[in-house]
């Protein structure tokens, strides 16, 4: 459920399509249901093989609403609610994808009969939802509190550029793209697609001031901007401006450019993949805490709101640049910030079950991190021994003693074939036996995956010549997820002399 428009832009519903491209690449059936969409993105649709359902319908009821972004929608949540619930009665759908922000947890409530899971793309953090799933791409401060009372206790978040739905391509070239350093040779201006106030033409004009024909610039225009004629009579007599329209990618482009300017939506996370720095007017207020964000960490120079950025302060950035160079210490904070496989973090939240294969790996120390999100994740300090948080010292400490222990500890990290890391096992040595020790990342619980979890690590383990150990796990009195993980796998109860502990144990 995305929506498109001059207003609201072509960010929400471009994501959108990315992830349904993907999914399908998996076989699932994917519709489309919106009640904004230009043609060409109609077309697009069609072309791509997606089904697409238009509501065209309006309420007759008074649009009064709190949402900031209300008028967005055009009707009343309960009318959409109603329309689509009516467009998906067809068949039964596993999970409902919504991009809206004009839509909270009243739409979502109302959703919820009509199909399995609800996953919720979001950006703002200024609204509550019923969701099973929270994606919010973005870095801002507070990232990992700011939903915590605005999602149910049990939602998982995808937060964070780690999870940007980026097309495959920029995955595959984020390895391969050099970073940007020594003269800017070309630029590429895009400003998405509801660029009202004409950004671009602003942008195209103190460019032109600094008199360098020598500079090649890449120009990116919506088919149906307003501003389009116009802004081909900027380029008229320019042999070193470039303008497109319909591309399906920019990457090709963003590999080229060695410096952009561009709005603080979507394409953020694109141009930060490839590695390529940029200078940013944001177009409306939604996107300053973005680019604030993005500014604090030196990943964009942000020049300010479209209504306080002057053609003037546009040339006086471009031309700075222009006259020192770049070092290559920018882009290569952009290309560390993210890396494009997001989009397959994603498709797996949705996608992963019991069934799915899964392979073994041992931790390695880019993985700190990962094991101490997971360590500190509220539910496993809940069924953990020691309830308390564990800090990043702490943790630094314990997670290199066992990396180096490789005589009496075996941890891996347990993932889907394409690399998607769903949980982490731990083998250690106790006594004559080895006590096991696992978490499933918080995206991935109530899915069954507990049992395929641990029986991939324990076969990882018996190909390492352990066949025959004696292996066994301690769980809580109030933890019956791992009970019933480790019965399912054979495991027979131990007498224990603690109170409210229940020690399980097998041999391999």
């Amino acid at each position: 459920r995305v929506d498109a428009s001059s207003q609201i832009g072509t960010g929400h519903f471009m994501r959108c399509l990315t992830l349904a491209d993907v999914l399908k690449q998996r076989d699932a059936q994917i519709r489309f249901i919106s009640r904004h969409l230009p043609g060409h993105l109609r077309n697009m649709l069609t072309a791509k093989g997606h089904q697409f359902m238009p509501l065209n319908g309006s309420s007759s009821e008074a649009i009064s609403d709190e949402l900031p972004h209300a008028h967005w929608l055009g009707t009343t949540q309960h009318a959409d609610a109603q329309d689509t619930i009516q467009v998906l009665s067809d068949q039964t759908w596993d999970w409902l994808v919504v991009d809206h922000y004009a839509l909270d947890q009243r739409w979502e409530s109302a959703m919820r009969a009509s199909v399995g899971h609800i996953m919720v793309i979001d950006d703002l953090a200024d609204r509550h939802h019923d969701c099973d799933l929270l994606l919010d791409q973005n870095l801002v401060a507070q990232m990992h509190t700011r939903y915590a009372d605005k999602v149910p206790p049990a939602c998982g978040l995808l937060l964070g550029p780690e999870y940007a739905l980026l097309q495959p391509i920029y995955a595959e070239l984020h390895d391969r793209i050099p970073p940007r350093e020594g003269p800017i040779q070309r630029i590429l201006v895009f400003f998405g697609g509801a660029d009202g106030d004409n950004l671009t033409g602003r942008t195209l004009a103190a460019f032109l001031r600094l008199g360098r024909p020598d500079i090649e610039v890449d120009v990116v225009i919506t088919a149906d901007s307003p501003h389009t004629e116009a802004i081909r009579q900027q380029a008229v007599g320019h042999g070193n401006i470039h303008l497109h329209s319909g591309l399906p990618t920019l990457a090709p482009l963003m590999t080229k450019a060695d410096l952009a300017v561009g709005a603080g939506g979507a394409t953020s996370w694109e141009r930060l993949c490839l590695g390529l720095p940029t200078l940013v007017v944001t177009l409306a207020e939604n996107q300053c805490p973005i680019a604030d964000g993005l500014s604090q960490r030196r990943l964009i120079r942000w020049l300010g709101n479209q209504d306080a950025v002057d053609e003037s302060a546009i040339a006086q950035a471009l031309d700075k640049l222009v006259q020192r160079g770049l070092d290559n210490d920018w882009s290569l904070r952009c290309l560390a910030a993210v890396d494009g496989n997001g989009i397959n973090r994603v498709r797996a939240a949705l996608t992963v079950t019991e069934e799915t294969p899964l392979q073994a790996r041992h931790a390695s120390l880019a993985d700190e991190a990962l094991f101490l999100e997971w360590a500190n994740d509220p539910t496993t300090r809940r069924n953990a021994f020691s309830p308390e948080p564990i800090s990043a010292a702490t943790h630094r400490s314990w997670f290199r003693d066992h990396m180096r222990n490789l005589e009496g500890c075996h941890l891996y990290i347990v993932e889907t074939t394409d690399g998607v890391p769903l949980g982490q096992v731990r083998f250690e040595r106790s006594g004559q036996a080895w006590e096991v020790h696992y978490s499933l990342a918080p995206i991935f619980r109530g899915r069954g995956l507990g049992r395929p979890l641990l029986d991939m690590a324990m076969q990882k383990l018996r190909a390492a010549d352990m066949r025959g150990a004696v292996i066994f796990g301690q769980v809580t009195a109030g933890n019956r997820p791992s009970r019933k993980v480790f019965e399912a796998l054979g495991f027979e109860t131990q007498p224990d002399v603690r109170g409210g502990v229940t020690v399980y144990q097998r041999t391999l």
